[in-house]
């Protein structure tokens, strides 16, 4: 999947949570989620390999409530519930998908992708989501929009103040207009259906930002050979380093507003 699309966890979780408060249709969740994959199954809910909508309608059957993104880095286990079996598989994945019920019971579920075919004759993934029980205890610690919005704010301002004293931009003068971008809320390539309709204006807001902040990111760590000297390139990789951990939590903060208000 292009890192300009949103992570496959982030849009089960959304949809799944809104097709559970019967504002999203079964061929809805299916169709979004599925929509850059040839196909997707389910593994672990009693019988194996279900079909995605099969296997959205059994954890329904479970008395799951809602759906919950996390997206963990190493160093950072943002939204895990703890040791286990889902945890370890999410930090392996970097994304993986809460579900629970009302007493924080539930299941994890973690996509593993595969790729078939060539580049000669074109290639299509197909993705298998495993299942494993978990137990979430404890209100939701976010983050949460409030918190996405601020950080994105200082983020912004420390990415500009950064990579202008590291002069990355001169080298790149695509990162100067990533920032101008990023300074005047252009909104540039949005899906405005990619959230639920239920999803506040402001999860939405936080999205596109986010994206942005993640294109200035991509940009900024791309080679650019000698420019830079050693002590620079350490400095840059810290900056984007936290700019990056800045941009994992408003996306969850946005793709769990509505689950996150449950």
């Amino acid at each position: 999947m292009s890192s300009n699309l949103p992570p496959r966890s982030a849009l089960l979780a959304c949809w799944t949570t809104a097709w559970l408060a019967g504002e999203a249709s079964l061929p809805d969740l299916v169709d979004r989620v599925a929509a850059h994959d040839d196909g997707h199954t389910v593994t672990g809910l009693w019988v194996d390999e279900l079909e995605l909508e099969q296997g959205v309608a059994r954890l329904r059957a479970e008395g799951v409530r809602r759906a919950r993104l996390v997206l963990p880095a190493p160093g950072d286990p943002l939204g895990l519930p703890g040791p286990g079996p889902f945890t370890e598989a999410a930090l392996v994945a970097g994304e993986g998908v809460l579900a629970l019920r009302e007493d924080g019971s539930g299941y994890g579920l973690v996509p593993a992708v595969t790729s078939h075919g060539s580049d000669l004759d074109g290639t299509v993934s197909t993705v298998l989501w495993t299942s494993y029980v978990v137990e979430v205890s404890g209100p939701d610690q976010g983050p949460f929009l409030h918190e996405a919005e601020h950080d994105l704010r200082l983020g912004v301002v420390e990415a500009a103040r950064a990579l202008a004293d590291l002069d990355i931009a001169r080298w790149n003068p695509e990162i100067g207009d990533a920032l101008h971008d990023l300074r005047r809320q252009t909104r540039r390539g949005i899906d405005e259906e990619e959230l639920p309709g239920s999803w506040p204006p402001r999860a939405r807001e936080v999205l596109v930002k986010a994206r942005q902040l993640a294109a200035v990111i991509s940009l900024a760590q791309q080679d650019v050979g000698g420019a830079i000297d050693a002590a620079a390139a350490d400095a840059r990789d810290r900056v984007l380093r936290e700019l990056a951990r800045v941009v994992r939590r408003a996306r969850v903060a946005a793709y769990n507003a509505v689950s996150a208000a449950a």
